[in-house]
């Protein structure tokens, strides 16, 4: 999804701009790419051939000559330092394919409303989902969302949001909302059970596998969000179109203290 933002800001830009999802036919995580899928989307593809003219893994001699014979040899440039944000990009028209996760919302806080409205759910919930749907309109929802599993282990992003986090965080909302109803989101949701003694809450367990997106879309409709270090509660919680929401997010976004990610959050967005 911040591939897709950095994409159409590129694109307001640089007429001519595609989107390449060439990398994502042997990608191994999650459900590969499922934007359109998902959202009613129409991007600009490159073809499979000029992805390779200025990306090839391979390095087959054939696009190597290509790039010295149009000069662009020197076109690609690679996004090193992660959850940055770099003006540049937007003015450079030397730089022909740009390889990163762009996640960063100021490269797309001038076009928010055209990505809030490219992203609008269109598949139909089912009955379950729907009456959960209705649950979160009727009540002070409050969204909460732990992301385990695969975070466990993972050097850059695991261990950050522990209970303190959530517990600080749970402060917050019960300080300032009336009668909040929680909805907990997640990927070991038998851990969350065994860890959250909220006196008015639901856990949202049974989107899996290819409708594990309706789990974002239930925080998106949550008048306010408790988001984990993660680009999918990061989106539930941008996603909300509630002008009072109180959206709460890690201070600690990743285990490298070298990385700034001071900007990866909307100025009315708290940091616990």
């Amino acid at each position: 999804m911040f591939q897709y933002a950095f994409y159409k800001a590129l694109k307001n830009r640089f007429k001519n701009a595609k989107f390449d999802l060439d990398g994502y036919k042997d990608y191994p995580l999650h459900n590969g790419f499922e934007l359109q899928t998902i959202f009613d989307l129409h991007p600009d593809i490159a073809s499979p051939f000029l992805s390779r003219v200025y990306y090839t893994p391979e390095r087959k001699w054939i696009y190597r000559k290509i790039r010295r014979i149009f000069n662009i040899k020197n076109s690609y440039y690679e996004e090193i330092i992660p959850f940055t944000f770099n003006q540049d990009l937007f003015l450079n028209d030397q730089i022909k394919y740009l390889w990163g996760y762009w996640q960063n919302p100021l490269y797309f806080t001038a076009i928010a409303e055209e990505i809030k409205k490219d992203f609008q759910f269109k598949i139909p919930l089912d009955q379950r989902n729907q009456l959960v749907l209705t649950d979160i309109h009727q009540t002070n929802s409050v969204s909460l969302h732990v992301r385990r599993g695969d975070y466990i282990k993972d050097t850059l992003l695991g261990g950050l949001c522990n209970m303190e986090y959530y517990q600080s965080a749970i402060q917050h909302i019960n300080e300032n909302v009336v009668s909040p109803k929680y909805y907990i989101f997640s990927n070991d949701i038998e851990w969350c059970r065994n860890n959250f003694n909220l006196p008015d809450c639901q856990f949202i367990s049974w989107n899996e596998g290819l409708t594990s997106y309706i789990d974002m879309q239930l925080m998106s409709a949550c008048k306010h969000n408790i988001i984990a270090n993660s680009s999918f509660s990061w989106w539930g919680a941008w996603l909300n179109n509630n002008p009072s929401k109180i959206v709460i997010g890690p201070k600690k976004w990743t285990n490298d203290t070298q990385i700034d990610t001071s900007k990866l959050f909307p100025d009315q967005w708290i940091s616990l």
